[in-house]
């Protein structure tokens, strides 16, 4: 017996394609009616205003992080010496530079006017680095080497800077 076209019978009926839960027929798949070429996608309306709009968010809180920075920086021995601080301690972290492995500190402060400043204890030699933790205070008076730590169950330190 010969099979003609109208008698084809397929051995088992065509599943339908997955539709994928908020996305719906992206891929082609379901048994929906197809959109026109001349009509948009679906998630045209829906999801690329959704990508604009966490784009300038991003952008927004990058520029508005920068515009935080921190204002005054003072760096090595000349500097430090030279300046005056008083406020609370932010951050503190450390870069080791090769080949020799000198350790700088670097400190983040915030003053009573809100203002932030980054301190580095580049090639100080001292012990600084093991008194001075986050959320304590630091104050140095201007032209000299003394730097106050007040700290909270312990009395207040006085360090000295040696270069």
């Amino acid at each position: 017996m010969e099979q003609t076209p109208s008698s084809y019978r397929p051995v088992s009926r065509t599943r339908p394609k997955l539709k994928i839960p908020l996305i719906g027929n992206m891929l082609g798949g379901g048994g929906g009616p197809k959109p026109s070429t001349d009509e948009p996608h679906p998630l045209t309306k829906t999801i690329i205003p959704v990508i604009i709009a966490i784009a300038l968010i991003a952008f927004g809180i990058d520029y508005f992080t920068k515009s935080n920075a921190p204002k005054t920086s003072f760096r090595g021995q000349g500097e430090v010496i030279e300046a005056a601080f008083n406020g609370k301690i932010l951050k503190k972290w450390y870069n080791v530079i090769p080949p020799k492995n000198d350790v700088e500190y670097i400190v983040e402060i915030m003053n009573d006017k809100k203002e932030r400043r980054v301190i580095s204890f580049l090639n100080e030699k001292s012990t600084i680095g093991d008194f001075i933790l986050p959320y304590n205070s630091i104050s140095k008076k201007e032209n000299s080497k003394n730097i106050t730590v007040k700290r909270y169950f312990k009395k207040d330190t006085v360090l000295a800077l040696k270069y």
